[in-house]
């Protein structure tokens, strides 16, 4: 070979996948060399490379410098986690060639909400119902009443094969499959609840350029560790695929679908992106009743698979890369050897929860060592030992699947030490029950609806009988008692009903056909000789799965019935007849026609002999379209359009009239807040404030505008929504108070799915108390009724308020020419009613943590049950803090809210000056030092989350402490001596929070 022309090839990772990929490149005439950049140390692949480095796969910088160092001409990355994070994308800025999609192609597999969303945005075939959820709101709902409770939890992001939970399998009620979205909600995870398909799996990997994929046969395999599919998810216990490119239950058709799948998957991401996906797509399916759809897709090999296909690849694999990256790639260009292959790996004791590990392996006993692919384990002073996860891949490949199996099992057996594997991988028994399985889902249940001797129903019978056809017959109804369709039903031991039609309307009987095929479970129903027309709603019904035999070449002599039909034919002189399978619909044999059976007219043909004829072929036409259905291929009508009816505001989620309504409520409330300044009432397009009639003429108008975050949550949960208005009103005011302004008005936003009048009114009511504890007019607001955004139930709030301060009274003061805040100056503090609004996440995971029920008694609250503890109102300081401030002696104000004692004082003072605060001075509320406890809360992380019993905080000089207080106390507030102010050292804290551990008592 011509060096020129030789590639040195660079892999990713060091599992048996990646050692599989080295042993198909090394089989290369066009490869000069390998470098790997491994993740651990793997002997096998070690000995193939001519440079081996560990390190950080996922490091985009790392491996691109190993890459550029080593000359690299391209790079096959193994490994999911280095696509997700760049890695292909660092690669190609550098000029080498990866083999694999861009960060933002490779979201197919890191993001389980775009691989969806793309396929149905698409039209990509395959795509289960789904919804993705970013909150349990609105969860429960769509598990128990879309999805019937059959479902599957899937984390959106990489969680390490540990981000998929299945009902039945792994989670045993709704409750169990919200509380691991709540999980997932907490790592910062979306989650996709989609249904659960049932039926068998399969992998389906292609070599792709971005336009062509050409596919490597199928494989099937094995998550579950231990024998008959049974213990817990593994990363793949072993995989087998077949001589002749299909598996056991897999038919062409099913092929063929997967194919066009990810075909269609591929255009669809370039039409997105604008960009080609090169390297690897790997579709995970799954056979159903209905077809074929997506598990999920993978954007690299698949490991067990790669372990089959690689070292069956008949073509040269940087051939093949090559092609990738020029656009050329071809189906001809990767082509395997017709053999079946079977890999069983073997894996530590106690995988895969708790696994054994540095433990001896001896593999001197194993026949063919290029049967065995090295995946975790080490070479050590002591010989090879495996480090903890799946140890040994082997790997068996002859003409028959028997054959392999019966090979990969003598050569697994022959490896020696602490390890398990799975003997049934790959045998008879074992295919023979995915086979059974398949064909049990596939079974047609079919009902029969026939008025006389029923002579095309026999050749039925005798299919399934036979085994000819997968299909049972539950049911045979008949419209004449005598019909003797039912006794032939009754020698056969099925269901025979006759359901009389004397003295009902075609509606009434059709309705009383459907609820016994419906109680016999009927999937799709035949007229066979049925002398009765059906009603539109019986069409409507059983649409696409109701099927009739016409003695005809329809739309040749359509709506006659038996010999009229054959006296048609032969009286219109035609040449052949037959019959015609067609979908039954309102208008008679107009419906679509499903499949034809001919035979020729003979001129000495009778109506009697060539009805005969055609009856011959009835059975056979039925037969046919019955398979037909069973594949999912049966042509059918579109669904018959309903008429439109006109459609509203209303009908399409919002109601004007409950808006109305809800105003009606609103106006007193805020007629109740009324104050100097205000001008006119609410309704209007803004609301007006006068501040010359508030008294103000040289005023600096001071805004705030806050949310009360998740105690939301506790509110919506426990429905109970009377005090979440006051705590919205108290995180705007308080924080303009600070400012030394007084609130002058409010504004209120309310958004919401479904507006419910009486919960709206109940917050908007605490909203008006609000604005009456502060002294502030509550003059307009929204209410944003939003269908599809909000999950019933749910609804979120935001305040607005402003406020005024006269110029030469602005908070905080700066300087010592302004009075400002200095080292000695006294620390006040102003004391909380509990957690305010701030916190919550924290506090609802250690409540979830602590197993306590929202509506039982609240351990840190004696009389309260939890939710009514947690949703004490947070405090309004306004007017004491207006008597404090009118004393002229107030230097600054720090509100307490998200960030606590530690991040807000800080906010108010000079960087020169330190907070020294004393925790033994005030009783730390029981709240606090339950949550510390509970929660396991490092002191320092409770107090930058929580106020820690103390709202707000007032700075002044130590010979006007006495006035302030002074001033509080006759606005009602006890105001406690927290410490004071201290020169703050180079790179020292702003706050001290001198026996902050003793204080919470954790």
């Amino acid at each position: 070979q011509d060096p020129r022309k030789m590639a040195r090839v660079m892999v990713v990772g060091s599992g048996a996948r990646e050692l599989a990929l080295a042993r198909a490149f090394r089989r290369s005439s066009k490869c000069a060399d390998i470098v790997a950049f491994a993740s651990s140390r793997n002997p096998h692949l070690q000995e193939l490379c001519g440079a081996y480095h560990v390190g950080n796969v996922s490091d985009p910088a790392a491996v691109t410098a190993f890459a550029v160092e080593n000359k690299a001409a391209f790079c096959v990355i193994g490994p999911e986690a280095p696509l997700g994070n760049g890695v292909a994308d660092a690669l190609t800025a550098k000029g080498v060639v990866a083999i694999g999609p861009t960060q933002l192609l490779a979201q197919i597999e890191t993001s389980k909400s775009f691989a969806r969303q793309l396929m149905k945005n698409f039209g990509v075939s395959g795509c289960p119902e789904f919804k993705t959820f970013s909150s349990t709101g609105g969860l429960a709902e769509y598990i128990d009443t879309v999805l019937n409770g059959q479902y599957v939890v899937k984390a959106d992001g990489l969680m390490g094969g540990k981000g998929v939970k299945v009902s039945g399998d792994h989670l045993a009620n709704t409750a169990e499959g919200v509380a691991f979205a709540q999980e997932c909600f907490e790592k910062g995870m979306p989650v996709v609840i989609e249904e659960k398909l049932v039926g068998e799996e399969f992998s389906l990997i292609c070599f792709t350029d971005g336009v062509t994929a050409a596919h490597l046969p199928p494989v099937q395999d094995h998550k579950r560790a231990y024998v008959g599919d049974t213990g817990p998810n593994t990363g793949g216990m072993g995989s087998y695929s077949c001589q002749d490119g299909l598996l056991p239950f897999l038919t062409p058709a099913d092929l063929a679908a997967a194919q066009r799948i990810n075909e269609d998957t591929l255009r669809a991401l370039k039409q997105w992106s604008g960009q080609p996906y090169k390297g690897v797509l790997y579709g995970s399916f799954i056979c159903t009743k209905r077809g074929v759809s997506v598990i999920e897709f993978n954007a690299r090999f698949g490991d067990p698979e790669a372990i089959n296909l690689l070292p069956t690849l008949q073509t040269d694999l940087v051939e093949i890369c090559q092609h990738i990256e020029a656009g050329t790639l071809k189906q001809e260009h990767v082509v395997c050897a017709p053999v079946a292959t079977v890999v069983k790996y073997a894996v530590p004791e106690g995988y895969p929860d708790a696994p054994v590990k540095n433990q001896k392996l001896d593999v001197s006993a194993v026949q063919d060592p290029s049967g065995l692919f090295y995946a975790a384990v080490d070479l050590t002073h002591d010989g090879l030992v495996q480090t903890g996860s799946r140890a040994i891949a082997v790997a068996a490949a002859a003409a028959t699947i028997e054959e392999a199996e019966a090979k990969c099992e003598q050569e697994i057996r022959r490896i020696k030490g602490p390890l398990f594997h799975r003997p049934d991988i790959g045998t008879a028994a074992l295919l023979q029950q995915r086979v059974d399985h398949m064909r049990q889902l596939r079974c047609m249940r079919l009902g029969v609806l026939g008025s006389t001797r029923g002579s095309d129903l026999q050749p039925i019978l005798d299919a399934i009988h036979d085994g000819v056809l997968n299909a049972t017959v539950q049911v045979v109804v008949s419209d004449r008692s005598a019909a003797y369709i039912l006794q032939r039903a009754r020698i056969h031991g099925v269901n025979a009903v006759f359901i009389g039609g004397k003295g009902k309307t075609r509606e009434e009987y059709d309705s009383q056909v459907t609820a016994v095929l419906e109680q016999n479970g009927v999937e799709m129903v035949l007229l066979v000789g049925f002398m009765r027309i059906v009603s539109a709603a019986f069409c409507d019904r059983w649409h696409g799965r109701c099927i009739n035999v016409h003695p005809s070449l329809l739309p040749k002599h359509a709506a006659l019935m038996d010999m009229d039909v054959h006296k048609a034919v032969l009286a219109a002189g035609d040449a052949e007849s037959g019959c015609t399978v067609h979908q039954v619909e309102a208008a008679v044999d107009e419906g679509a026609i499903c499949l034809q059976l001919k035979c020729p007219v003979a001129p000495t043909d009778t109506p009697e002999s060539l009805k005969a004829k055609v009856q011959a072929l009835e059975g056979q036409a039925l037969i046919q379209a019955i398979q037909l259905a069973i594949e999912g291929s049966l042509p059918t009508n579109p669904a018959r359009a309903k008429p439109a009816a006109a459609l509203s505001y209303k009908e399409a989620g919002v109601d004007i009239d409950a808006g109305n309504d809800l105003v009606g409520h609103i106006k007193p409330l805020a007629k109740s807040t009324h104050r100097a300044g205000v001008m006119g009432g609410i309704g209007g397009f803004g609301g007006l404030f006068d501040l010359a009639a508030a008294g103000y003429k040289d005023a600096i108008l001071v805004s705030g505008t806050d949310g009360v975050g998740t105690k939301l949550r506790i509110a919506q949960m426990a429905g109970d929504h009377s005090s979440i208005g006051i705590d919205l009103v108290a995180m705007c005011v308080n924080d303009v108070i600070v400012q030394g302004a007084e609130p002058l008005f409010f504004l209120d936003y309310f958004a919401t799915g479904k507006l419910k009048v009486e919960e709206a009114t109940a917050v908007i009511s605490g909203i008006a108390e609000g604005c009456r504890q502060a002294g502030c007019a509550l003059v307009g607001g929204e209410t944003a009724e939003m269908p599809s955004m909000y999950a019933p139930g749910d609804y979120d709030l935001a305040g607005f308020s402003v406020g005024a301060v006269g110029r030469d009274n602005l908070l905080p003061r700066i300087g010592k020419e302004q009075g400002g805040a200095a080292a000695g100056d006294i620390l006040l503090g102003l004391s909380s009613s509990g957690l305010h609004s701030n916190g919550f996440s924290l506090a609802r995971k250690i409540v979830d943590a602590a197993g306590l029920d929202p509506r039982g008694p609240a351990p840190f609250a004696q009389g309260k049950t939890v939710s009514q503890a947690l949703l004490v109102p947070t405090r309004i300081y306004v007017k004491s803090c207006l008597a404090a401030i009118r004393t002229g002696h107030v230097k600054a104000l720090a509100h307490i809210t998200g960030g606590g004692l530690t991040e807000n004082i800080p906010r108010v003072l000079p960087e020169s000056l330190a907070a020294d605060i004393d925790c033994s001075a005030w009783g730390m509320p029981p709240v606090f030092t339950w949550m510390c406890k509970a929660g396991n809360v490092d002191p320092e992380e409770m107090a930058r989350t929580f106020n820690l019993g103390i709202g707000m905080v007032i700075v002044v000089a130590p010979e006007h402490e006495a006035a302030v207080k002074a001033a509080l106390a006759g606005a009602g507030e006890d105001a406690i001596t927290l410490g004071g102010l201290i020169a703050r050292w180079e790179d020292g804290p702003a706050v001290l929070l001198r026996g902050l551990e003793g204080a919470l008592q954790c």
